[in-house]
């Protein structure tokens, strides 16, 4: 391990706001790699095959899922979303200026995040209040795609028609919509689909769907943290399924990176167009199809040389990230809600100490 990766894995377990930590790293190219580790949980001490909720850094799954249909031609980016629903259950789930044009959304618009639906999560309802407030307090309940489509179509406003052009708006909503549609295509419980198409094939035996009444739910899993309060919301975690209910480790996570940027689990070229054009969501970040980008704006290259990540991160402090021109891979958590900015300052200092 080099010098300034172990000073940063030191000042990392040394910030209170971090309880358990899960990093591992590695370069392609010149064979560097590297773990840390911080923090037991029910099963033990944390270590590389310790199971975290890899939160919205699911979403690469579910677009891993979607090129691989794509691909066999099962399904198209153009196709309109409708197509997989019974007719009339998505009907004015896009409002907008008084006309609904949720029938010009297509799969596309969903995985880019630039269909211009409602966010269901952390996006204010018509009382004011957000699902994301409630659960992130401790009111675990269960829900499924029915209740997120009746909270959409409640009075929750688009952010713009399906497709504006430069636009995106970072939704939930419409990773809930691709579990559906991956289901809907397959034929197969979205957990069964993750299992056989990644897991199994890349033989990753601790990552799965979390289901709190499934096969594996009584498995130990590290409990995320808001602040220092634990989360125990078990049935909101199997909700959220394809927008943020996959569990995995810093070590199933790496094989996991390195395999969806290499062509291991769809053709490599597939990957220039969804890298092609980038839309901002929130600063830093922008959006492809399907991964997100982040590059601290050029100012602060006068300082350092900025690492350019792509891949996903999730609210948990989770992160799946991966530096293509270096081949430098990260796999992990910070496990903290608390601080949304934690996991890209330890991957920026990551990347840098495995680039160079």
């Amino acid at each position: 391990m080099s010098a300034t990766l172990k000073r940063l894995l030191d000042r990392t377990r040394a910030n209170p706001a971090i309880h358990e930590l899960a990093i591992a790293a590695k370069n392609t190219r010149t064979g560097k790699a590297a773990t840390g580790f911080l923090g037991r949980y029910p099963g033990g001490d944390i270590g590389p095959d310790a199971p975290y909720f890899l939160a919205s850094a699911t979403k690469l799954f579910i677009t891993a899922i979607v090129m691989q249909l794509v691909e066999k031609k099962a399904l198209g980016l153009e196709t309109p979303m409708f197509e997989f629903f019974a007719p009339g259950y998505l009907e004015g789930l896009h409002v907008l200026g008084g006309r609904d044009r949720t029938e010009k959304i297509t799969v596309g618009h969903l995985l880019s995040h630039t269909s211009g639906l409602a966010d269901y999560f952390e996006q204010k309802q018509a009382g004011g209040k957000t699902f994301a407030g409630g659960i992130l307090g401790g009111q675990d309940r269960a829900f499924g795609l029915d209740d997120v489509v009746g909270m959409v179509r409640s009075g929750m406003k688009p952010a713009f028609v399906p497709g504006k052009r430069g636009r995106a708006f970072y939704s939930d909503t419409n990773f809930q919509l691709l579990g559906a549609i991956i289901e809907r295509v397959s034929g197969l419980g979205l957990g069964e689909v993750i299992e056989g198409q990644i897991c199994v094939p890349l033989g990753l035996k601790n990552t799965y769907l979390y289901d709190h009444a499934g096969a594996r739910a009584s498995s130990k899993v590290v409990a995320m943290r808001y602040g220092d309060r634990q989360l125990d919301i078990p049935k909101a975690m199997t909700g959220v399924a394809a927008d943020g209910g996959v569990v995995s480790t810093a070590a199933d996570g790496l094989v996991f990176i390195e395999a969806f940027f290499d062509g291991a689990l769809f053709p490599k070229p597939m990957l220039g167009p969804m890298m092609a054009i980038w839309r901002r969501i929130f600063f830093p970040l922008r959006y492809g199809t399907g991964i997100m980008f982040y590059r601290l704006p050029a100012i602060f290259s006068l300082i350092q040389k900025q690492p350019t990540l792509i891949g996903h991160s999730g609210i948990s402090g989770a992160f799946l990230f991966a530096e293509p021109d270096t081949g430098v891979y990260l796999s992990g958590t910070v496990n903290q809600l608390g601080s949304r900015s934690l996991p890209y300052r330890v991957m920026l200092e990551a990347a840098s100490a495995m680039g160079s």
